[in-house]
């Protein structure tokens, strides 16, 4: 006799990984009969992703250490030059600003603001007042008065941090009988009080020669810890002279700045942050699997690669050299490590055999690349079981994938699934196989679906039919 059963697994299981299948009529044999059973023929949609959540390959980490760097400004760079002020025939390539009731002409560059102040000269606002002075090397040619009857000045602001200036003055009237010293003064203007404090000064001393031509250099320096005086953004200077009346002109040939630097500490490198990296759930090939990496890995900077020679998959550390600035004290990527969970069938997805370890380096301006080829198969087989209990019990030596691997019951099919997404796998029983069977009663039979790595299979669909035959024993 024999019992047909033709199952559709979404009316019942859709959403399991078994079928069962609950007899109308419970199935019951004597001492003088025995049962087979047969699956004849399956079939099933392949629309099982390749990594997925349900085969626990989809998830990995990357532990991330940060460094932080701290600074102190000191040290001194030069950044008060004709750049940007005039070019290279000294000519002004700026906007001149001029108040002839202030009797002050201003010219600006990249937040730095140049003042001069001249009672008797600047009453003009047709005129240009400004001579390049700003030069690396004085020229007595761009020449502009700091002193004669009156005294002027030149202020200066900026939002760079203002260590110190050095400048060039001269002298070209009149051949000295007596030596003559200057007192010029660099200011600071005190934001709290409203007047300006003096801060550094420095004597000119104009020697009896016997020529008329003189120039004397000197540096002002703005930074006074003890007292203390330390420079700040948009601090305003100026610079004047502080003696009552002089017997020639004095002029100011060059002019330029220094400014405090930033210097930094090696750094302290943080506790490290461990980040998931979720590849959403789909089907894979190697194409699409590198460019899903480098779109979940662009925050790393690693850049994944497979070789077209060996399909082994690359990932190279693509961070360049981290240095700090003012605004950007964290480097975020100092040191990278990838974490792959210790799951077989997620190492046979990266191709990683001998150089698994719980952390894997992965080197600043180097790789790390995966022992042998990926391997995106997770289905090759479906392999369906029974509860019912075979006479000669099939054995099996099929790896376990991941930690929800399960112990097979009876083995009652093995069928091939390397087809494309999407297409349908078909069974059918041409070699008429069939398995005795020790049960005597049978009410509810129940099979099970897995792949090749012992995983559970949640089938949303599948069309099966299995019968149950009845035979007679021979008599002796």
């Amino acid at each position: 006799m024999i019992y047909n059963y033709y199952i559709d697994k979404r009316k019942n299981n859709k959403l399991d990984d078994f079928i069962d299948i609950h007899l109308e009529h419970p199935i019951e044999t004597t001492n003088y009969e025995y049962l087979k059973v047969k699956l004849c023929d399956f079939k099933f949609l392949n629309n099982i992703f390749n990594i997925s959540s349900t085969l626990m390959n989809n998830q990995f980490n990357i532990r991330r250490y940060s460094k932080t760097y701290t600074y102190v400004y000191g040290g001194s760079e030069l950044f008060l030059t004709d750049t940007g002020f005039f070019n290279d025939q000294n000519a002004l390539i700026v906007n001149e600003t001029i108040d002839t009731t202030l009797h002050i002409s201003t010219i600006t560059y990249n937040n730095t603001s140049l003042t001069y102040y001249n009672a008797s000269t600047i009453t003009d606002d047709t005129q240009s007042y400004w001579e390049n002075i700003l030069t690396d090397t004085a020229f007595i040619d761009t020449k502009m008065l700091i002193q004669d009857s009156n005294v002027n000045f030149i202020e200066i602001t900026s939002d760079e941090r203002i260590s110190s200036f050095d400048c060039v003055f001269y002298k070209e009237d009149n051949l000295l009988q007596t030596p003559v010293s200057i007192d010029i003064v660099l200011q600071k203007y005190n934001t709290l009080s409203g007047v300006w404090d003096n801060i550094d000064i420095q004597t000119l001393t104009f020697d009896v020669l016997n020529t008329a031509i003189q120039q004397i250099s000197v540096s002002f320096s703005a930074v006074d810890i003890s007292y203390p005086i330390i420079p700040s953004p948009n601090d305003k200077y100026r610079i004047i002279s502080n003696t009552g009346s002089i017997p020639f002109p004095l002029y100011i040939i060059k002019l330029q700045g220094n400014k405090q630097i930033p210097i930094y500490d090696s750094g302290t490198i943080n506790a490290p942050v461990e980040h998931t990296i979720t590849i959403p759930d789909g089907f894979y090939k190697a194409s699409n699997f590198k460019t899903t990496l480098n779109d979940l890995l662009t925050t790393y900077k690693i850049t994944a690669s497979i070789d077209q020679y060996n399909n082994k998959l690359k990932l190279s550390n693509d961070n360049p050299t981290f240095t700090p600035t003012i605004d950007d004290l964290i480097d975020d990527n100092y040191q990278l490590d990838l974490i792959i969970p210790n799951i077989q069938n997620m190492l046979e997805n990266w191709g990683i055999t001998d150089s698994y370890q719980t952390y894997i380096p992965i080197p600043f301006n180097s790789y790390y690349e995966g022992d042998t080829h990926i391997n995106l198969i997770n289905l090759s087989k479906i392999i369906i079981t029974t509860d019912l209990n075979f006479q000669n019990k099939t054995h099996n030596e099929i790896i376990k994938g991941n930690e929800i691997h399960r112990g097979f019951g009876n083995i009652l099919a093995w069928i091939d699934t390397d087809e494309a997404p999407y297409t349908c796998i078909k069974y059918r029983n041409h070699e008429d196989l069939t398995y005795r069977i020790e049960n005597k009663h049978i009410s509810t039979i129940r099979l099970r679906f897995y792949n090749e790595k012992s995983q559970p299979l949640n089938l949303d669909n599948a069309l099966l039919h299995l019968q149950i035959i009845k035979y007679q024993k021979k008599s002796l």
